[in-house]
């Protein structure tokens, strides 16, 4: 009981939160909606833990929405045995000792990937997150779950603000389909890496768009730490993200030079840096991108009983294996799972999101409306193909496909429903309705 009136209390401290801070307050879209939108947020964490629950009940440990808040558990209760253990676990300053490991990294099932290949290991980072909250939240789930999401919706909200400045047509119409959408409502309103990735994106955007109106050295500041926080999130999401980022801070800079150039040009040296890194810095991505791919497809083919496993070609270390392959993972990544290829709820779920979207490309000769390509449809446009051919490039399960490419969901409607005239579609509407009731 006491649980329940505590979840109770922080959920509506968070609403408070919301009426006071400015970040909502200068929004176009009304408190109603803003509570709406939250609420919706909150409601699919519950749905989400009860499909978690009732289809998985046997399998905590490998329960996506449960592993890393059990090992927060873990590294919190290091906090009443040794507190200096746990600021050393906190900070990974002087943890690597025989005891720390034998105690409690031992006990953790996703603290060590099976895999290394990044800079950092994201794991760590919401792992440890999951080890502050516990710090007030009272051994709560659903707390730790509910700051998640709040995390998640702050960086929506940002990049909603953010979106909305250049969106012509009403902004509720934006707002649907950023905070709607399925896959990105579900994946991002839980205990999961996408919550941390909505956020520090979702900031990333709103700090360079504040500084593109004035250059100050706060903002400055926020950008790279947003920036810190996307890499300790998904390191790969940053590297997808960096070219759009640079190109539009160029853009403004550089007055003298089409926009247009500027987002060609800029991802076409970051390709080619890709794939020559190693005579940078001390990683090969390409080489490392296909390291995964193959380590991933070995693991699946390891196991019996994958439901949704595709057959994708492995690729091979050379910019010609990846441009060949480059449209399949691109349609992968848009179009699949399709209706025929559900098998379970969330698998439906995503099937119907994609038929979604191939709708409202269909609708756009339909309801063409024209309009000025702007600087955030070109991060739109590069950060959502980008996206979506490296994980259709690397990813052999639909269910993992389906997650990896929600960070590019509401960016890529974004880019689609600019070029769609909701007037025409609401005047259509009313004719046909009005025709029928006579």
């Amino acid at each position: 009981m006491l649980n329940i009136i505590y979840y109770i209390a922080i959920f509506f401290l968070i609403l408070w939160i919301i009426t006071k801070w400015k970040f909502f307050k200068d929004s176009s879209i009304s408190y109603k909606w803003i509570f709406l939108f939250f609420i919706f947020k909150v409601i699919v964490s519950f749905f989400l833990y009860g499909i978690y629950t009732l289809y998985y009940p046997n399998n905590r440990v490998d329960n996506d929405i449960f592993k890393y808040y059990d090992d927060g558990q873990i590294l919190f209760h290091s906090l009443r045995d040794n507190p200096s253990n746990y600021l050393k676990m906190m900070t990974g300053i002087g943890d690597n000792t025989n005891e720390i490991k034998e105690k409690y990294y031992k006990k953790m099932n996703f603290w060590i990937k099976p895999y290394e290949y990044e800079v950092i290991n994201e794991n760590k980072t919401i792992i440890r997150l999951n080890a502050f909250i516990n710090l007030f939240a009272l051994n709560n789930y659903f707390i730790n779950t509910l700051i998640f999401l709040f995390l998640s919706f702050i960086g929506l909200f940002a990049i909603f603000r953010v979106l909305s400045e250049y969106f012509t047509q009403n902004h509720l119409i934006l707002a649907f389909f950023i905070f709607l959408i399925p896959s990105t409502a579900f994946w991002s309103s839980a205990i999961l890496k996408e919550s941390l990735v909505f956020f520090s994106l979702g900031g990333l955007l709103y700090s360079v768009n504040q500084y593109l109106k004035q250059i100050t050295l706060k903002r400055i500041l926020l950008i790279l730490l947003f920036a810190i926080f996307l890499a300790y999130s998904k390191m790969y999401i940053l590297i997808i993200a960096l070219p759009a980022f640079i190109s539009i801070i160029l853009s403004k800079h550089l007055k003298n030079i089409k926009k247009e150039i500027i987002f060609i040009l800029i991802p076409i040296i970051f390709i080619a840096l890709y794939f020559q890194s190693e005579y940078f810095i001390p990683y090969n991505f390409s080489e490392i991108t296909t390291a995964k791919q193959h380590d991933f497809i070995n693991m699946i083919n390891s196991f019996t009983n994958v439901g949704s496993k595709i057959e994708i070609p492995r690729l091979e270390d050379s910019f010609y294996s990846f441009l060949i392959n480059t449209p399949n993972a691109l349609l992968n990544s848009l179009f699949r799972p399709h209706i025929f290829e559900a098998h379970n709820f969330t698998s439906m779920l995503a099937a119907i999101e994609n038929l979604f979207i191939l709708i409202i490309m269909l609708l756009i000769p339909l309801f063409f409306k024209k309009n000025q390509f702007h600087i955030w449809m070109w991060f739109s446009l590069l950060f959502s193909i980008m996206l979506f051919i490296l994980i259709g490039l690397t990813t052999p399960v639909l269910g993992a496909l389906v997650r990896y490419k929600v960070p590019a969901l509401p960016f890529l409607l974004y880019l689609l429903i600019n070029f769609i005239d909701f007037n025409k579609i609401f005047f259509k509407i009313k004719t046909i309705w009005k025709k029928s009731s006579l």
